[in-house]
């Protein structure tokens, strides 16, 4: 009797011309905090998972809601396809992405919504990184939501672009941040600051809320100032008295998964040896692809106490044509244990930041903080995952890192005028 009156109501509701609604469609999609992960040798949904939240929140936008979105790269179709829509149901729609990446796909998005900044929606550039008038990039990835389903102020960062590489090709993560009214005005600040296109070396500034901390660059060299966020960071680590339940064996825990590391941050390889012969355990995935050889040679140098550091190598490239079949796109550096005289930390640094000079001296680039023991607890999940899965063990300088030396290559589009590693396009 159930089914009759069932298809009696469908049936009525056809006449009327409403159409029978199914309960999903009735609740639209709502982003929530949390993270996600991309899993590049994965199935097709897993491979998607940071596309997806995008798109699906693209999709959630209400008609008269803002959407924002800076990226260094973009050629996913679906995520085109779903802004243009969202354009013309009424969404303004705000793409910033760096000027020396143009695709068919921007392409088609800046046809739809025009290039005028004084317009409700557009697609800007800049010219080299927003804020520098000297080699850089606008590097950053996030995506700012005012509405998005039943939430309000949603803020995405990621080490990923809506880019092909980015989705089937590397391993990725996205952070979103729902109704940090901080967290969203802060990147929503640095979105108008970069469409400016005004060169300012000194913009670097910081914003706080609860377990969240935001670090936006470019930030100038200073006398006297520890300009490496993440130096300053591991200048604060200490390698015992870690509380019951953190680090390892009593040993603070550090793991560094990032995509490209030139000489210049040497001082940061140099860094991590030294908490690694201090007796803290130490683990890093590379690409050796995108790796200067002296800092891989820095890491791996043997301590008398300690042995070998943990280093492991992500980067696949069968054909050693320089196009990788897999690779880390992480830039996560995360502690456990004791830090800043505290015994029971859990802390993480992600974002967009690799660490080379123009990340900190001259791009658009950002990182993002938490100090949450969850949010920790996941990020290791997943560098173990990847550590014991997809990477070998690295013992010696790979050929890859030694033939990235002698190569005239361009990261980033940006030649490190202060060493000698030109590292190549962010894919």
């Amino acid at each position: 009797m159930k089914r009759i009156v069932l298809v009696m109501i469908s049936a009525m509701a056809l006449l009327v011309g409403i159409g029978a609604v199914s309960p999903a469609a009735a609740v639209p999609y709502t982003p929530r905090n949390g993270m996600v992960f991309n899993h590049p040798k994965g199935t097709k949904a897993q491979q998607l998972a940071i596309i997806t939240q995008i798109d699906r929140s693209i999709d959630a936008a209400p008609a008269g809601s803002t959407i924002r979105m800076a990226q260094y790269l973009f050629d996913i179709d679906s995520t085109a396809n779903k802004l243009i829509q969202a354009h013309k149901r009424g969404v303004n729609v705000q793409i910033l992405i760096d000027d020396g990446n143009a695709t068919p796909q921007s392409a088609r998005v800046k046809q739809a919504l025009g290039n005028n900044k004084a317009a409700r929606s557009y697609v800007t550039t800049c010219h080299r990184g927003c804020m520098s008038d000297i080699a850089s990039v606008m590097h950053a990835k996030f995506y700012l939501f005012s509405a998005a389903g039943s939430a309000r102020l949603v803020s995405m960062i990621s080490s990923a672009n809506p880019y092909t590489g980015n989705t089937f090709v590397s391993w990725n993560n996205l952070h979103t941040i729902v109704g940090d009214a901080k967290i969203y005005s802060s990147l929503n600040q640095y979105f108008s600051d970069m469409i400016l296109d005004r060169t300012n070396k000194t913009y670097y500034r910081t914003t706080t809320s609860g377990k969240f901390k935001l670090y936006l660059f470019p930030r100038a060299a200073q006398p006297g100032v520890q300009s490496v966020v993440q130096l300053d960071v591991l200048n604060h680590v200490a390698c015992s008295g870690v509380a019951r339940g953190y680090g390892f064996n009593g040993r603070t825990m550090i793991r560094v998964a990032m995509w490209g590391w030139s000489y210049a941050r040497l001082d940061i390889a140099k860094k991590l040896w030294d908490l690694h012969n201090r007796g803290c355990r130490i683990e890093v995935i590379l690409n050796s692809g995108r790796t200067n050889p002296r800092v891989i040679a820095a890491l791996i140098k043997r301590s008398s106490r300690y042995g070998v550091m943990r280093v492991s190598d992500a980067w696949r490239d069968r054909n050693h044509n320089d196009l990788p079949e897999l690779y880390m796109h992480h830039k996560l550096l995360t502690i456990s244990g004791k830090w800043f005289g505290h015994p029971d930390t859990k802390v993480s640094y992600t974002g967009s930041q690799n660490f080379t000079a123009p990340a900190t001296l001259s791009n658009n680039d950002i990182i993002l903080r938490i100090l949450d023991n969850g949010i920790y607890d996941t990020y290791t999940k997943n560098f173990n995952y990847i550590e014991n899965h997809y990477t070998r063990r690295i013992t010696r300088v790979p050929t890859a890192a030694r033939a990235l030396s002698s190569q005239t290559l361009t990261e980033e589009r940006a030649t490190e005028v202060d060493d000698e590693f030109a590292s190549v396009t962010d894919r």
